[in-house]
């Protein structure tokens, strides 16, 4: 039986909203994308009708709409459609203007757009009769429709990701560990902690001054990003829902979480934890990198793995002389593994507006199942036209990695044919991502990923309390922590703010969460 999740306040509606509108990932999946449904759309484009309206809510992750672009002509000729573009925000929302189609990036989303009664429910049996391809492979990842399930409703299209790019490993300086005289990268917690006290203490950079850091963080980031991999060798990861012997508990106030904080305490106690990790950010540890302040980051696999990956192009741009080395996650007495999305990517969902309207709901199935399995109509959304927008990375290659032509590098240029802007992401089938995936990316993610060692029980469900103390207990949690690590109160004030946690929310959370977890998760 599934779980029958409580209405949200309307007054929770803004929180949640701006918590998590843009927190899903965009594109198809940059790296994995299909023996092409022929049909689909094949007709689309011929009759004589006049063409049907719709209201088409842009990429969540495009800042702004761009009118009667070349790829929203393409789409209307394709399909016979007129299309309004429109941006989504929950202001239009909250104001009336729902598009017939729009993405979100996160089943809170789902859950407080449900509760303003703006979204037409689905069913499963809706989808396997109207994209049966994709339903082929969704089907697999079958919890995540318990994610958008509300009432025993159906109010979204999930789209799934398994071979994740922004999973995260470790990214070294390989010329500052040859310096300290350590010739294997680390692999262990210890060997991890050996690598960076020599980067505090022993000049890496060669310049006389002491003046060089073994690592930093982002403190005022939601989830501490930069010691993800550190609280992973402990077997936690601070505000997502884990498992353990049937219960569900809150990363951030499991007893691992504790000996993480001591663990980064002492480090920067000692120096070794850039005392600017308060106020870091990922670009600004990014540059630190770059300009000999700290010696190690966690990166993204895209990023960091690969001789033409961004941050190792960018180091060789700033810094020549300088050499990096990639990396798992270092493993500690809880094993090993950083912040996990999972499979989890984006939701499609459809205005209730269109319940009554069957012509539009089967034009826009038609479309869906076309940007899903029609080569040419997933190429045309998220890469634009082959040979002036993009290409094979290969010479003369009909599959595998594809890369973006001059002047088309940067999304924000893409925008302006319309590229990104109609694409609905993940929703790809399994057989289109191998064929347009980058086999030496894949075989990276394959090395150095550790996921599904650290992701959400719950794959990031929303709780029907979570809009009312969310927000506050991750700024709570927040506060202690950076005290705790940077010395300011001391480490037993964990257990203060564990009381305080439970207090202000966070056992009533915990119910909810072991509920969900009984009721749609559990195997």
């Amino acid at each position: 039986m599934q779980m029958k999740l409580k209405k949200f306040s309307k007054t929770l509606l803004p929180a949640m909203l701006t918590a998590g509108l843009l927190a899903g990932c965009g594109g198809n999946g940059g790296n994995n994308a299909a023996a092409p449904d022929a049909s689909a759309g094949a007709n689309a484009g011929t009759k004589a009708e006049a063409p049907m309206e719709i209201t088409w809510g842009i990429h969540l992750q495009a800042p702004g709409v761009v009118e009667n672009s070349q790829v929203q002509k393409w789409l209307e000729e394709k399909f016979n459609v007129k299309i309004k573009p429109v941006k989504v925000t929950d202001a239009s929302i909250a104001s009336g203007e729902v598009p017939d189609i729009f993405m979100l990036g996160d089943p809170a989303n789902v859950t407080a757009y449900q509760n303003q009664g703006v979204l037409m429910n689905l069913d499963q049996n809706m989808l396997k009769e109207k994209m049966p391809e994709y339903y082929a492979d969704i089907e697999k990842n079958n919890a995540l429709f318990q994610t958008v399930t509300i009432d025993d409703k159906l109010w979204a299209i999930p789209m799934f990701i398994d071979l994740k790019p922004y999973d995260l490993g470790m990214l070294w300086r390989k010329d500052w560990l040859d310096k300290v005289g350590i010739t294997k990268a680390p692999e262990t917690l210890d060997e991890f902690e050996k690598a960076i006290y020599a980067f505090a203490q022993k000049d890496p950079d060669g310049n006389g001054q002491k003046d060089t850091y073994g690592l930093t963080g982002t403190a005022t980031s939601t989830w501490s990003s930069g010691f993800y991999s550190i609280f992973g060798a402990f077997g936690v990861e601070p505000t997502m829902w884990h498992e353990k012997n049937g219960e569900i508990m809150n990363g951030s106030v499991m007893p691992e979480t504790k000996e993480a904080l001591a663990k980064l305490r002492q480090w920067f106690a000692d120096g070794v934890i850039d005392p600017e990790f308060i106020t870091d950010t990922q670009d600004s540890y990014r540059k630190k990198l770059y300009n000999n302040r700290i010696g190690v980051i966690e990166e993204q696999i895209a990023k960091g793995a690969l001789p033409d990956a961004a941050t190792v192009t960018e180091m060789k741009s700033l810094n020549p002389s300088a050499e990096l080395v990639f990396t798992k996650n270092p493993k500690g007495p809880g094993g090993d593994g950083s912040w996990d999305w999972g499979v989890k990517s984006n939701f499609i969902v459809i205005s209730n507006k269109v319940k009554d309207q069957p012509e539009k709901l089967n034009k826009l199935f038609e479309i869906l199942r076309a940007e899903s399995t029609d080569e040419e109509t997933i190429n045309m959304t998220s890469l634009g036209v082959k040979g002036t927008h993009w290409d094979f990375t290969e010479s003369g290659a009909t599959s595998g990695a594809t890369q973006f032509k001059a002047g088309f590098e940067k999304a924000e240029e893409r925008d302006q044919a319309g590229i990104r802007l109609f694409s609905l992401g993940n929703i790809t089938t399994q057989a289109y991502r191998e064929k347009y995936s980058n086999p030496a990316l894949n075989e990276a993610i394959k090395t150095y990923s550790s996921a599904p060692r650290q992701t959400d029980a719950l794959l990031f469900s929303a709780l029907p309390s979570d809009g009312k103390y969310k927000n506050d207990l991750t700024s709570l949690m927040q506060k202690y922590f950076a005290q705790i690590i940077s010395g300011e109160i001391p480490l037993e004030d964990f257990d203060k703010f564990v009381a305080e946690w439970k207090s202000r929310g966070g056992d009533e959370l915990t119910k909810e969460a072991n509920e969900m977890y009984q009721a749609q998760f559990k195997k």
